[in-house]
């Protein structure tokens, strides 16, 4: 009788830890499915496009300072949650495909865009510096705090762009034939990213000394 209840009792138990492991397993991961990444990347460009647009034509004035720069880094954020949506895409993927012309030239974009939105930015934290004077003091404070935070945004924008760039490379099984495209995509790449640095730096740097100042 003792003998039959344990019998039955590890049973139980057995089956209980089983049930356990199939809920707290790891999904598998799944292959990049290369249509609807190539899709998601002209989406990415699109909206990039869109939004340095967008950010060309801001003019801020110290009655519009802190809207206007509001307004801006709500899409820049919304932007930039969507590039990391689809790095997580790409991260999470596994197995190999077949890497095409069209990608390599959506990253190189995706790269240029990154940099226009860095420029953008330092030609509005100028903007700020120049209308502190005669701005209030709250605007001024709330504007500083949304710079950094616009800049902030296109920083990570720029390292999910080039891991991106970098996990579809170890995934792809036609590097050979695609070799000088890669290296040309690369270049570009590693160009716009120093552009994004070296104005994102120099945003900060304002902010900062403006901060000092005021």
């Amino acid at each position: 009788m003792v003998r039959n209840v344990l019998t039955k009792s590890k049973g139980i138990l057995l089956g209980t830890l089983i049930g356990i492991m199939a809920l707290t397993a790891s999904p598998a991961q799944a292959a990049l499915d290369p249509g609807s990444f190539t899709a998601d990347l002209n989406s990415l460009v699109a909206q990039g496009n869109e939004l340095v647009a967008t950010m060309s034509k801001t003019t801020l004035t110290a009655m519009n300072m802190g809207t206007g720069l509001s307004q801006l880094a709500s899409s820049v954020s919304a932007y930039q949650q969507n590039v990391v949506s689809v790095y997580n895409t790409v991260a999470s993927a596994s197995g190999t495909f077949s890497l095409t012309g069209e990608m390599l030239m959506s990253l190189q974009n995706l790269a240029t865009i990154n940099a226009s939105l860095g420029s953008g930015t330092l030609g509005l934290s100028q903007m700020v510096v120049a209308l502190a004077p005669v701005t209030f003091l709250t605007t001024l404070q709330s504007s500083m705090t949304t710079m950094l935070q616009l800049s902030t945004d296109i920083g990570v924008m720029a390292d999910r762009i080039l891991e991106m760039a970098d996990a579809i490379l170890v995934m792809a099984d036609n590097i050979g034939s695609m070799a000088d495209r890669i290296l040309a995509t690369q270049v570009i790449q590693n160009t716009n990213i120093a552009l994004v640095v070296d104005a994102t730096l120099q945003t900060q740097q304002n902010m900062i000394l403006l901060a000092v100042a005021f």
